[in-house]
């Protein structure tokens, strides 16, 4: 987790180093929601049949997890409830969405079990179709994150949300260059109940030319 918050660190310093007012996205602040948890998932919805799911965070190697979010319970309609349980533990993956944690690697899957059948959601791909669509601001959030933006949890210009009738709006920041330079995007985004994602204005946040992760 040290590797975590070095690089968290890091991203604050040139954010504070790089960015200036003249160069952020002109929005009205007061109309977004500021995003304070990390893993802000609790309300997800699917249209999937299940029996348990859940959704983890993974760090460096398989098995190193935390448990995000789960619902359901495991292996009750299953045929053999102990082999079903034995293997839901088993599964693992070494790669997901919402990657990120340079220059180690983090990122986000879902254990997913119905009957006798358990399996790995690892792309966003999968995700969307686990989600269905993207009604809530956990779904819009996470959709955001799996497909590489990053939300701040304490600066409101990269880490805030909007709902509206029929869709999301997102300030979030993105990774454009890591090393040599180091470039962050601030990125204002529209996310439709289909997960069709649009770029409405982009700035770039933070500039450090002879800086990497």
């Amino acid at each position: 987790m040290k590797k975590i918050y070095n690089y968290l660190f890091l991203l604050i310093l040139l954010i504070s180093l790089g960015c200036s007012e003249d160069e952020a996205i002109n929005v009205d602040l007061s109309q977004f929601e500021s995003i304070t948890e990390r893993f802000p998932y609790a309300d997800l919805t699917t249209n999937i049949a299940y029996d348990y799911y859940e959704l983890l965070y993974s760090f460096d190697t398989p098995g190193n997890e935390e448990l995000i979010v789960s619902e359901g319970s495991l292996c009750v309609n299953a045929s053999n409830t102990d082999a079903c349980i034995e293997s839901f533990n088993m599964l693992e993956t070494p790669f997901g969405f919402a990657g990120s944690c340079l220059p180690s690697y983090c990122f986000l899957y879902i254990k997913f079990q119905h009957g006798d059948n358990n399996t790995i959601l690892n792309t966003p791909e999968q995700l969307l179709t686990f989600l269905g669509t993207i009604d809530t601001r956990s779904e819009a959030i996470l959709w955001a994150n799996a497909n590489g933006y990053f939300h701040s949890l304490d600066i409101k210009e990269i880490g805030a949300i909007k709902a509206t009738d029929d869709h999301f709006e997102l300030l979030v920041s993105e990774l454009v260059s890591g090393c040599l330079p180091y470039q962050s995007d601030q990125v204002h985004l529209r996310i439709d109940a289909d997960g069709k994602i649009t770029e409405l204005d982009r700035a770039v946040y933070s500039y450090a030319k002879n800086s990497c992760i």
